[in-house]
C-alpha cells in the first residue's frame, strides 16, 4: 500500500474577486515555476509534520535556522 500526502502550494495574491485571485494564481505558477516556488508536503492526516520542497529537494525555509 503507498503513502498518502497532501501537497499544497500557497501563495497571497492580491485582487479585485476571487476568480483574478485564481487567474493571478496561475500566472504565478506558469512563471516562477517549481525552480521558484517551494511546494509544501505532509502526510494526509499530520499537517504539523509539513516540509518545504524546492526543485524536489526538501528546503529550509526559515532564516533563523540558517
Amino acid at each position: 500500500m503507498r503513502d498518502r500526502w497532501q501537497v499544497t502550494l500557497s501563495l497571497p495574491i492580491e485582487a479585485d474577486s476571487p476568480a483574478e485571485a485564481v487567474a493571478g494564481f496561475w500566472s504565478y505558477v506558469g512563471e516562477l515555476g517549481p525552480g521558484q516556488l517551494p511546494a509544501y508536503v505532509s502526510p494526509v492526516g499530520d499537517e504539523l509534520a509539513m516540509r518545504a520542497y524546492l526543485r524536489g529537494e526538501p528546503t529550509n525555509e526559515d532564516p533563523e535556522e540558517d
